[in-house]
């Protein structure tokens, strides 16, 4: 038989504090948490300026069409109405001969609505 030995290992003392751990616990997973948030909002405001720049910053492409007709309609003599003698001049032009009425429109006794 053999003698026991003088080397005894109580499992008692060999166990880790377990207040250590929970801090270290609590710790690491708020600063995993936290990671995980922040990546969370900087993948959102990466996925938002991209969306604002591709989607909303870009004038489609009937939008500028429509307004260039419209801009050409404002500089450019034409008939509206031939039979009427109704005609349209460009706005530049209009806005001088407003500016150059005497009076304006109160004088002549139109009422501006």
């Amino acid at each position: 038989m053999r003698e026991p030995s003088s080397h005894t290992i109580d499992l008692a003392e060999s166990d880790p504090k377990t207040g250590p751990t929970v801090v270290a616990a609590a710790i690491g997973t708020f600063v995993l948490v936290a990671t995980v948030l922040w990546l969370e909002a900087l993948y959102h405001g990466t996925v938002e300026a991209e969306r604002k720049r591709k989607v909303v910053a870009q004038v489609p492409v009937e939008l500028r069409t429509v307004e260039a007709a419209q801009l050409d309609q404002l500089r450019e003599y034409r008939w509206v109405d031939r039979e009427r003698g109704i005609v349209t001049i460009p706005i530049e032009r209009a806005m001088e001969l407003v500016i150059a009425e005497p009076r304006g429109a109160e004088a002549s006794g139109r009422s501006a609505r």
